[in-house]
């Protein structure tokens, strides 16, 4: 049977009659990859390019189909989780670990209709689990690794009668490298740059007659070390602390055709910075940025009952409310004298929505979807997509098409930030519009005795972005200066020749262009490639190997003195990694995951470092 995907529509849909290139990373993928951080376990998806500012715990972007990196929406369970209070309401991925996730979704292209604000390059979906095949099952895992990292997890899940629930806490911590390159020697000081985190993860759930009560709560600390573009710093160090929760009532109020959804939760992040006075840096700071979302969601969900040729109607419906509180604080002293700021901030919006998807004929799926969004502060949007899903006769393949349009409003840091270099917010920003389309083929093709010995896929898909807000070097503020037309193709094949082989290979081309100007848009690689596979040459015995490339980008370029050079095209650079995993019993599993192992320099961003050749040993158990 196809998996069942639920962030492409917001209705339980299986995988190949979703009209949007969904990827989806369960939890065995990372065990079986041992991957340890939220980056480490996106890197490989097609569309998708992983920016990080160095090692664990450092600044990390997320590139999504060409589209800006603030143009990606996160979610925990469904719940918004961007931080209106980051620089341009971005979500920093370096911060989070994987402890407590059953299955992440990426889904590609427009979805504001969907979920609203940010969600023009897509959606990624983290997904927290609850329940066992049994009343208690306890796990443990623990690993050691090169750089003076340790990591450890507990947790504990189950199904008792109608109680479901799980519990995991994580621990990771590392001495890491230095982030900034060694070819940076004359403001070098070959420090390293650590990570430390702390992740506590607790869901239950509830069953009634008619009935569904849900709790989740998620807490994250995360401290880390800092290096100033791209120079060492040794006294600047930053921590981020993460607070998210919801509870949620489901109720089937027709038996077999109407439920109703209200979910209510809350996003709180807390981000420090501090930094002291060194031989390379004679300003101080010691900054915050704290943000508080309250979200607030009704989903109703109506089957229809067939009609003639129509069958498997649904409708979704509903509406939502968000909050957002943000303060920023700083404290600081530069060339330019002291600055301090105090600013609070808060917006509202309210949205309605409706999705409705059908099959036609025993054979074509189609949907189509509308969202209204009221900020309080600017004006309405309406946004809206289409697709489908056609069969080709006589063919293993079948086509996919869809069309949307998206926004993204203007942050509460946008438009009511301020930092000592003079840059003030701009509360009259609108905010940046886009349409997209997409088209492409699928085919699951039998072979040598298996039905599913090969998945392959081509996905053509374009963008135009309109507003989109840049910084006004004049004016030294943020403005809707520009627009974007992006391009590209996605293709994806999986193969499986033998029980014990699994080869998956995705190539991405991506032509990412400021409008005005021609000029690509800096960090989207041309093409990326990667190959991911899983080989079991013994029973119980698996190994994983990466293969990631990134190609030619432009960048903003740091000469060998540190100096910068300006805007230039940087070359590519290949990452090998391999897992071997080897179950010593049904419960129990050693682990050994080798990262760089060809020990390639890497800087993406230029002028920060990402680890050199690297490893860890763990041992995992299940009890």
């Amino acid at each position: 049977m196809a998996p069942v995907v639920v962030t492409a529509t917001r209705i339980a849909t299986p995988l190949d009659r979703a009209p949007a290139k969904v990827s989806v990373v369960t939890r065995r993928d990372i065990e079986r990859n041992a991957w340890q951080t939220l980056p480490e376990a996106l890197r490989t998806s097609p569309g998708l390019n992983v920016v990080s500012s160095g090692g664990p715990g450092a600044n990390t972007s997320v590139f999504l189909r060409g589209n800006n990196s603030d143009h990606v929406l996160v979610l925990l369970d469904g719940m918004p989780i961007n931080d209106p209070a980051l620089s341009a309401g971005a979500f920093n991925f370096g911060d989070d670990l994987l402890g407590g996730l059953d299955r992440i979704e990426v889904v590609r292209g427009p979805a504001s209709s969907l979920y609203g604000s940010n969600a023009i390059g897509g959606v990624i979906n983290l997904i927290t689990g609850a329940g066992a095949d049994r009343p208690a099952v306890a796990t443990l895992d623990a690993g050691l690794g090169s750089d003076g990292t340790w990591r450890g997890a507990a947790g504990l899940r189950g199904s008792v009668d109608r109680f479901d629930y799980g519990l995991t806490l994580e621990g990771f911590s590392t001495d890491g490298d230095n982030n900034t390159p060694s070819r940076v020697a004359s403001r070098n000081l070959g420090e390293s740059d650590g990570f430390d985190n702390l992740t506590a993860t607790a869901k239950a759930a509830y069953r009634l007659d008619s009935v569904r009560l849900e709790g989740l709560l998620r807490w994250r600390d995360a401290e880390f070390a800092l290096d100033n573009v791209p120079t060492d710093d040794p006294n600047s160090t930053g921590e981020s602390r993460h607070l998210a929760w919801q509870t949620a009532a489901e109720a089937e109020l027709i038996a077999g055709r109407l439920t109703s959804r209200l979910a209510i939760g809350q996003s709180r992040f807390d981000r420090g910075f501090t930094n002291r006075a060194d031989a390379l840096s004679v300003g101080t700071n010691d900054d915050s940025f704290d943000s508080v979302r309250t979200h607030v969601d009704l989903q109703n969900t109506l089957t229809l009952p067939p009609v003639d040729a129509v069958t498997d109607a649904v409708l979704a419906f509903g509406g939502s409310f968000s909050r957002e509180d943000a303060e920023f604080r700083t404290r600081s002293t530069s060339a330019f004298g002291p600055f301090n700021q105090d600013v609070d901030a808060e917006a509202d919006t309210a949205a309605l929505f409706a999705h409705a998807q059908a099959r036609f004929g025993g054979a074509v799926d189609v949907t189509a979807g509308i969202r209204f969004d009221s900020p309080d502060d600017f004006g309405d949007r309406a946004t809206w997509r289409v697709g489908a899903v056609v069969p080709l006769p006589g063919t293993p393949a079948r086509i996919k098409a869809a069309a949307g349009t998206a926004y993204k409003a203007p942050t509460l840091y946008d438009r009511f930030g301020r930092t000592n270099f003079g840059y003030r917010g701009n509360p009259d920003l609108d905010a940046e519009e886009s349409i997209g389309w997409e088209a492409g083929v699928e085919a699951d093709v039998p072979g040598f005795g298996r039905n599913d010995f090969a998945g392959l896929s081509a996905t053509w898909f374009t963008s135009d972005v309109d507003n989109l807000i840049q910084f006004d070097f004049v004016r030294n503020t943020s403005v809707n200066i520009a627009s974007a037309e992006i391009e590209g193709v996605e293709t994806e094949a999986t193969v499986r020749p033998v029980r014990a082989v699994e080869l998956g290979l995705a190539w991405t081309w991506t032509d990412a262009r400021n409008a005005q100007t021609g000029q690509r848009l800096l960090r989207r690689p041309e093409h990326q490639f990667s190959l991911d596979a899983r080989i079991e040459p013994v029973r119980g015995f698996t190994l994983s190997p990466e293969i990631v490339y990134v190609g030619q980008r432009l960048d903003v370029v740091y000469a060998d003195s540190g100096g910068f050079v300006g805007t230039r095209p940087v070359g590519g650079h290949w990452q090998v990694n391999l897992a071997a995993v080897w179950r010593v019993t049904a419960d129990v599993s050693l682990y050994a995951r080798g990262g760089n192992l060809l020990d390639r320099t890497i800087e993406d961003p230029n002028g920060f470092a990402r680890p050199d050749r690297g490893g860890l040993v763990g041992v995992r158990a299940r009890f």
